[in-house]
């Protein structure tokens, strides 16, 4: 009579449940790859009772028909091979998950049919021969010659996926290489363990230590999904371009960024702002059969699929930008989203992950300037992007070696018929000596965190220039501050430093406001403004008019000065519809005790008509042009 130790299966059985009750409490959504590990867990679990049930009928075996133990036995040994075959497969679709040609999936896939078909035409044989077990005349239950042959298939397994796995090594995540080094050599220890001792069994043993170290790799990819939207995150988006790279994959990104969406949140709130994004996502995902998405920012979503041609990326890309051009509907809810679209194809270029993700994102600034916000990464893209670098590392190079210069445009007083004031401007030139347009490298520097660096070269030449000429020579100067400096908490404090540094007249230095700071917190701007004011220091709201203008809130600020932008200027003495706009503004203004300067003058036309109607300040080329430190003053000594 046969003795076997089941204390090893039931302990297993126990593992296995707490395995089952703690993956599926998760409520992961379904991948194609957890459907597999469904698959793994509930044949284990099913293996490991078909064994227990298997002894105990073994040791019933004269209350219970022989052929009953016969079948099963033989589905016993048919399903540990089952098993068997399931991970394998799991494992080899984990491994082919970041591989688009899928023709060595479908090979192992087949090898694996054919074992397993081979193997049952052997268990169904096994009922005549014996070759694998069989029952003597005494009902005692005997091993086969090929009982170990299920090992044998598993080793075969095992031995193809560490062929797969060290032939795309470059396209395997570290998580999946991590698995390929631990389960191979543990499943054999345990195998070679089980051949020695073959009265303790201990193949849920086996079992059970794959499906824990799968469930560990598994359970490590929930923390890459994003907790909102449950997509892959930035670090799995960059994870998989990586590995996409590593195996000379071809495909396509498009990312879809969506602007204003606090507008949505602040309308429908953040709970519908939420489901949306979570719809979008859902959108994405599905759009194509291999594709992959990730929520790359707060509002900004990564497709990636691979690339079949330009007709295809050209379709993909059109499917995308139709969709986004429709309207999304969610309960009571029908927005049409405001987004631009970026899209890059990637062939065996030599880029890495960093690479894409910052062409990317400079595509993106630049489909937002487009007509359609569409961008697509070319050559002529590269080119600009390339020039932004260099000008960044011409910016660096000037602070870091004080080349940047502090030019100086005269304002011209209509009541003095003097230049009483200028606005202090920085000027930069590129490595060959040419100069470089403010309107390309200022923006740049506040993106890059250099505008500070910039801001102190002109409050230093501001302050050195106003100590050392009379306040009856140079009224005041003016310097441009950007919103970020503007809410910088340390403003008062350098102003102040400034101050007794240089040892001039407060009253001599304004600084100007873009009309974007009234974006911002109006009840914080104000009482900095008030601040300023209290030391002496003026502030004026610049370029009046670009668009971000809300005249109840510039009622609402303490500003002394409001300077007209230029494109209100520009058709003054030609256009009655903007001649009107200009008047009203200089007569609500002046009504509120705000001195008026009117910006881009540079006809002699618009100069006289704006002196009779009562500009309080000009400034424009008619005038003079911004000019270095020298010329400006001996421009205004001449003239005035």
């Amino acid at each position: 009579m046969n003795k076997w130790f089941l204390s090893a299966e039931i302990f297993s059985l126990i593992i296995i449940v707490i395995l089952i009750l703690n993956y599926y409490e998760r409520r992961w959504r379904e991948f194609p790859q957890r459907k597999i590990y469904n698959l793994c867990i509930v044949s284990s679990t099913g293996a490991i009772l078909l064994n227990i049930l298997c002894v105990y009928m073994i040791n019933r075996v004269w209350d219970i028909p022989i052929w009953a133990n016969i079948l099963c036995n033989s589905a016993y040994f048919l399903l540990i091979v089952t098993v068997s075959s399931i991970i394998a497969y799991y494992l080899m679709y984990l491994l082919f998950e970041h591989i688009y040609q899928r023709a060595g999936l479908k090979k192992f896939k087949n090898i694996l049919i054919l074992l397993y078909t081979c193997y049952t035409l052997l268990v169904i044989w096994n009922v005549r021969s014996g070759i694998i077990f069989y029952f003597d005349e005494n009902r005692i239950y005997h091993r086969g010659p090929l009982v170990n042959l299920g090992y044998g298939i598993m080793v075969i397994q095992l031995f193809l996926l560490v062929i797969f796995t060290l032939r795309n090594r470059k396209c395997i995540s570290e998580a999946m290489r991590h698995v390929m080094r631990i389960l191979p050599p543990v499943i054999l220890l345990l195998t070679a363990y089980q051949i020695v001792y073959p009265d303790v069994l201990f193949n849920g043993g086996i079992i059970v230590a794959a499906n824990i170290i799968l469930f560990v790799n598994f359970q490590s990819r929930r923390v890459e999904e994003d907790a909102l939207t449950s997509i892959g995150t930035r670090n799995s988006f960059h994870q998989e371009l990586t590995l996409r790279l590593g195996g000379h994959q071809h495909f396509q990104i498009v990312v879809v960024a969506i602007h204003q969406f606090g507008s949505i949140n602040y309308r429908y709130g953040h709970k519908k702002g939420d489901d949306l994004l979570y719809e979008i996502a859902r959108w994405l995902e599905n759009i194509h059969a291999m594709g992959r998405c990730f929520r790359i920012g707060n509002v900004e979503f990564a497709l990636l699929v691979p690339y079949r041609g330009i007709v295809s990326s050209g379709n993909m890309l059109n499917t995308l930008s139709r969709r986004f051009h429709q309207p999304w509907i969610l309960d009571d809810m029908k927005v049409v989203l405001d987004v631009s679209l970026a899209e890059l194809v990637c062939t065996d270029q030599d880029w890495d992950a960093t690479d894409i993700l910052e062409f990317l994102k400079f595509s993106l600034s630049m489909a937002k300037e487009q007509k359609d916000h569409v961008m697509r990464f070319d050559e002529s893209v590269y080119r600009k992007m390339e020039q932004r670098n260099q000008i960044i590392k011409q910016m660096e190079r000037c602070a870091r070696e004080n080349l940047f210069e502090v030019w100086y445009q005269p304002i011209y007083n209509c009541r003095t018929e003097k230049y009483s004031a200028a606005e202090a401007l920085i000027r930069m030139k590129d490595s060959s000596g040419s100069p470089v347009s403010p309107g390309i490298f200022v923006p740049l520097a506040e993106q890059h965190g250099l505008i500070d660096e910039i801001s102190r070269v002109v409050f230093r030449g501001v302050g050195r220039l106003l100590s050392e000429i009379p306040e009856e020579k140079l009224g005041s100067l003016s310097v441009n501050l950007s919103m970020q400096q503007f809410m910088s908490s340390d403003l008062l404090t350098d102003i102040r430093c400034l101050v007794e540094q240089y040892h001039f007249e407060p009253n001599c230095l304004k600084l100007e406001l873009t009309e974007r700071v009234l974006a911002e917190d109006i009840p914080y701007m104000n009482q900095i403004i008030s601040e300023l004011r209290k030391m002496g220091v003026g502030v004026a709201l610049d370029d009046f008019g670009t668009g971000y203008s809300n005249l109840s809130v510039v009622l609402d600020c303490l500003f002394s000065c409001i300077k007209l932008d230029r494109s209100l200027i520009q058709e003054y003495t030609d256009n009655e519809r903007c001649s009107t706009i200009v008047n009203a503004a200089l007569d609500l203004f002046h009504h509120m005790g705000c001195q008026v300067v009117a910006e881009g003058v540079e006809t002699e036309e618009q100069a006289e008509a704006l002196v009779a109607r009562g500009a309080d300040w000009i400034q424009g080329f008619y005038f003079a042009r911004p000019m270095p430190e020298k010329e400006f003053l001996e421009f205004v000594f001449q003239k005035n």
